[in-house]
């Protein structure tokens, strides 16, 4: 799998499993957003498809015809099953035709047929439960390969049926590697990145094409950052800026979810905090100060915010509602 960067371990694992042919049915990639969990996946189906693969390595070749088909997007056994355009959650109908249709038929170019579905976790009830009777009871020469940022908002019977396979946000050193070897960024600009991206590789590469989201993000960190020792009116304020629109909102609380990751991996003494320099050591005074339980209820709260704007609940009285609920922390 040569194409990911970082997540030695999963990726090991993975090769364990094509080299001892005993591939589950069914595996989530569990891990913030942008950090490579679709790209992961299908890096694992083109393994799994490889012509002459690398068993010992756990690499495909990444020069058979096979390799070259999954890379590009056409492989016949390869489905990468995403909502319709303009929405944001995957319909039962297309579940129904990409999915369970084609995993009852024969692989038409190799041992396997391959299906990847990113953020589960913004499937409607009925797609899921849909989903559930191909995961229940799958064919023989079937994998699906699902990914979650949210894997505690999973239904239990989703979980129960997947080899959960969580990543890490890679290290700010191998984000700043990547973007200067793979984009050829320049040391100072690749830095920088690496301190806005929270170990997600993904976002960097996008910010390094458009500056304005690097911008964006260093504006809404720093108001993050002073966000818990504001008044209730400045909350307010704040709350109907970033609820400008949904896209807008739910950028925000992205970068609030990662945010306050960290402030509660501080507050439980966790050390692999992805923030760095002033930010980090912002993070960690304001864990030690909340302690764990209340740092972890708040962060929980913004979880249950973004699912709430996901089922196109209304920005601003989301985001008032979670300000309001957010722990008073002297500055």
């Amino acid at each position: 799998m040569t194409k990911v960067l970082g997540h030695q371990q999963a990726r090991a694992r993975l090769a364990r499993a094509v080299a001892s042919q005993q591939v589950s049915h069914a595996y989530l990639f569990t891990g913030p957003e942008s950090i490579g969990k679709t790209t992961l996946a299908l890096d694992f189906a083109k393994l799994l498809l490889c012509e002459h693969p690398d068993l010992a390595a756990g690499a495909p070749c990444g020069i058979c015809a096979s390799c070259r088909k999954v890379e590009h997007g056409n492989h016949p056994d390869v489905t990468l099953v995403a909502p319709e355009e303009g929405k944001r959650q995957l319909g039962v109908d297309i579940v129904r035709e990409s999915v369970m249709r084609l995993a009852n038929l024969a692989p038409s170019a190799g041992p396997w047929r391959v299906f990847v579905l990113p953020d589960v976790e913004r499937m409607t009830l009925s797609t899921v439960n849909a989903l559930l009777k191909t995961l229940e009871e799958p064919p023989p020469s079937v994998v699906l390969l699902l990914t979650s940022a949210e894997p505690e908002n999973l239904l239990p019977t989703l979980l129960s049926r997947c080899q959960v396979i969580p990543l890490q946000p890679l290290a700010p050193h191998e984000v700043a590697a990547a973007l200067e070897e793979g984009w050829h960024a320049s040391p100072a600009e690749a830095r920088e990145l690496a301190a806005l991206a929270n170990g997600r590789l993904g976002w960097a590469v996008r910010a390094l094409e458009k500056p304005e989201l690097r911008e964006e993000r260093a504006r809404h960190l720093e108001q993050i950052v002073t966000l818990a020792s504001a008044t209730r009116d400045a909350r307010l304020k704040a709350a109907a800026g970033f609820a400008a629109d949904g896209d807008t909102a739910r950028r925000v609380l992205e970068l609030w979810t990662l945010w306050w990751r960290d402030v509660t991996l501080a507050a439980c003494s966790a050390m692999h905090l992805t923030s760095t320099g002033a930010a980090r050591r912002e993070a960690e005074r304001q864990g030690k100060a909340l302690g764990c339980p209340r740092a972890d209820t708040f962060l929980r709260k913004l979880l249950e915010a973004r699912a709430a704007l996901d089922a196109n609940a209304n920005p601003r009285l989301a985001l008032e509602v979670l300000l309001l609920d957010l722990p008073r922390i002297p500055s």
